[in-house]
């Protein structure tokens, strides 16, 4: 038997008894981080596995976004924990994507395999001394590299509420963790408007804040009687097309944009190329310190996951596959 499949489902299976961030039929289910493609089947995990493993951090994030699971399987793993379950060994460790995010390694009879998780460089140590390494690759071709870096979408970012504030309201829409990385990095850097979310998404962001070490300040439950010109919304990307023709400015953070750091798509509306995940250049970056003896690209969650593998192969000599294949 094989110590690492990929289903179609994501499921990526490492050794006899784990099912990463996806369901199968076995017995533990582990969430790297509290994503939406990497919480697919979790409530059936729930019902059918005898335990539930993600950092703390990730659980609590579970419980805001409505994954009620029983005491008795909850298995809260903190970085650089080792623990043996049924013959083999698991071990979560830090990766820069949102907070509470984690890669994997499980050492078995036959192998130590790993799994990268959604992570990006600088901050996130890769993986070493490895039989096999299950890679994500969401940006798997050099045609998404962007040309700049996080910190200089952040400064994009800062220059619209900076040229915007006091002018009307700002309404930022990104996905859960990135809006709360970005609440917390904009604290940080001495932005004091009054910050406004649903429920869970602030409910989030107070952990964020605790786990980063910064005060998140002002920052009360949305209400449209609460808006005033000085306030920044932060709403889940899914709901842009209900916000967007309200008064205000508009930014949808997204690693997909291309064009340019940050870019205006209408009036009063922008894209600002921010991404939690890897440059085509960081996961080869990864990789070559990783140094594993087999890479398996996550085809179930990557763009162009054959380029990459080609290119592992030729340039860097790896033997390279990519899992699930679809027909």
């Amino acid at each position: 038997m094989d110590d690492v499949v990929i289903e179609k489902s994501g499921a990526i299976l490492l050794g006899k008894n784990f099912t990463i961030d996806g369901y199968s039929n076995r017995s533990i289910r582990v969430v790297t981080h509290a994503h939406e493609d990497h919480m697919k089947g979790l409530r059936r995990s729930i019902k059918d596995s005898i335990f539930i493993v993600a950092t703390p951090i990730t659980h609590e994030f579970l419980n805001i976004l409505g994954y009620h699971i029983p005491n008795e399987k909850i298995i809260k793993l903190d970085y650089d924990k080792t623990i043996d379950i049924m013959d083999e060994k698991i071990t979560l460790k830090k990766s820069r994507h949102i907070a509470g995010s984690a890669q994997v390694v499980v050492e078995t009879n036959n192998a130590i395999v790993g799994y990268t998780g959604d992570f990006k460089l600088p901050g996130t140590e890769p993986l070493k001394d490895l039989d096999t390494l299950v890679v994500d690759a969401t940006y798997g071709n050099l045609k998404y590299q962007r040309g700049w870096a996080d910190w200089d979408a952040l400064a994009a970012l800062m220059n619209l509420i900076n040229e915007y504030s006091n002018k009307g309201p700002i309404y930022i829409y990104g996905y859960n963790g990135k809006l709360q990385e970005i609440m917390v990095m904009l604290r940080e850097r001495g932005v004091n408007n009054r910050f406004l979310a649903d429920e869970k998404t602030l409910k989030m962001a107070q952990i964020a804040s605790n786990y980063y070490g910064i005060n998140l300040g002002n920052a009360s439950i949305y209400n449209k009687e609460l808006v005033d010109v000085d306030s920044i919304i932060f709403i889940h990307s899914t709901r842009y097309q209900n916000f967007n023709k309200l008064e205000g400015v508009h930014v949808l953070l997204t690693g997909w944009e291309l064009r340019g750091v940050a870019v205006k798509v209408d009036e009063n509306q922008f894209n600002v190329s921010f991404s939690d995940h890897a440059t085509f250049k960081e996961i080869i970056e990864y990789i070559k310190e990783s140094n594993p003896k087999r890479v398996i690209i996550d085809g179930s969650r990557s763009q162009d996951p054959w380029y990459i593998a080609k290119y592992l192969s030729k340039v860097l000599n790896l033997k390279v596959d990519v899992q699930p294949i679809f027909s």
